[in-house]
């Protein structure tokens, strides 16, 4: 069995894999993209970069895109990317001795994770960018601020969605929840939840890192039909968020006082927000 397979899932978003598949393809590891039903030519583009490619017929969502990665990877561990993530050369590498180093501690980690930077700029940097002095988890918002200042591994109920994963863990706890739907938000925050209850504990690490770059490429729809699909996506990011709440508020509240967000009036929004999420959902 592969000890390791890069699992990409991407959804008409071809502008931003030609700026990314490279860091992807730098990496000693088998790449496996899963083409969410796109229309803009993604698949026949990858294949002919030489891609192993899965392509779902229509869109099924970004949840069953990562499932369907799981269920064909055939290795032991998944490294799920993103499209708009780059990675350096070894991060794969690094993330897997990570694995080995805490798979000593009983139990063995169900997902390990580098730290996550915010860029601009579709070129890797160098060094690692600098930390942001801020707590990893807020248990107020239930988010987490994965560039904040770490000096050795750690283990999280949560983790970012570029995660090293074992796939057996993985497998047993279903995978992905596809009731997180279009956004797709707090899917990934779920997952490792479910992991950790599940007796997989989760861990970030300073041996490595990635770039999240903030863009404005993409496809997607057009006119009016981009604006009904961006109120559609709006409206499943707070039912998503509703359903995140229910299953895992008590999980993150074991970390609030690490996760103190700075100012008072922040954690009084954070609070306020999660009372008018209850409310909402209340019949």
């Amino acid at each position: 069995m592969l000890p390791l397979r890069i699992v990409l899932p991407t959804y008409n978003r071809r502008a931003v894999l030609e700026r990314t598949l490279p860091a992807y393809l730098a990496m000693p590891h088998p790449l496996l993209v899963i083409d969410d039903g796109s229309q803009d030519g993604t698949s026949a583009w990858l294949r002919g970069q030489g891609v192993a490619v899965v392509a779902h017929p229509r869109r099924l969502g970004l949840t069953a895109a990562r499932n369907t990665g799981l269920e064909l990877a055939g290795s032991t561990w998944v490294l799920f990317g993103e499209d708009d993530v780059l990675m350096p050369p070894d991060h794969g590498d690094r993330l897997l001795a990570e694995a080995e180093r805490l798979g000593r501690s009983v139990p063995p980690p169900g997902a390990v994770a580098g730290r996550l930077f915010a860029g601009e700029d579709w070129t890797l940097p160098a060094p690692m960018p600098a930390d942001q002095p801020a707590a990893l988890l807020d248990a107020h918002w239930l988010l987490g601020n994965f560039a904040a200042p770490l000096r050795t591994a750690r283990p999280l109920p949560s983790l970012h969605a570029c995660a090293l994963v074992r796939r057996a863990a993985a497998l047993e706890i279903g995978g992905y929840d596809r009731t997180f739907r279009d956004s797709a938000f707090r899917e990934e925050s779920d997952f490792y939840a479910r992991l950790w209850h599940a007796g997989h504990p989760c861990w970030l690490t300073p041996a490595t890192w990635a770039v999240h770059v903030r863009h404005r490429l993409g496809g997607g729809c057009r006119g009016d039909r981009r604006v009904a699909a961006k109120l559609a996506n709006r409206w499943s990011y707070w039912r998503n968020n509703a359903r995140f709440l229910d299953r895992h508020r008590r999980l993150w509240q074991r970390w609030d006082t690490q996760a103190a967000c700075g100012s008072p009036k922040g954690r009084w929004a954070g609070r306020i927000a999660v009372r008018a999420l209850q409310a909402w959902r209340s019949p």
